[in-house]
């Protein structure tokens, strides 16, 4: 008896970067972009969750590193989410941050 098997897709950075923009932007649901791409909602969290320890990662303040500028598109994305009260980007950013709280602990 054969079970078939599905090949593993890889997806690269860019794809990512638009999936994630795209709920974000409230451009499509998290239901749609996984219908279209074929993934799970664990995925696509994963995704979003990638992104978002990314950019603090890139924006702390104790970094020395130069920052280069954001782009205009995504700080203005940024703006209108942190402007939203109890949105989604600041529910996922408070759940990655008590998360990252409990594992030092």
């Amino acid at each position: 008896m054969k079970t078939s098997q599905r090949t593993r897709r890889v997806f690269d950075a860019q794809q990512k970067i638009t999936a994630v923009l795209s709920i974000w932007s409230e451009r499509r649901t998290t239901a749609q972009v996984c219908q279209e791409l074929e993934i799970s909602p664990t995925l696509l969290g994963q995704w979003q969750n990638l992104a978002i320890e990314g950019m603090l990662k890139t924006l702390d303040p104790a970094k020395k590193d130069p920052v280069p500028a954001l782009n205009h598109r995504l700080s203005r994305l940024i703006e209108k989410k942190l402007a939203e009260p109890h949105g989604r980007l600041e529910k996922r950013l408070a759940t990655i941050q008590k998360a990252k709280g409990t594992g030092a602990s």
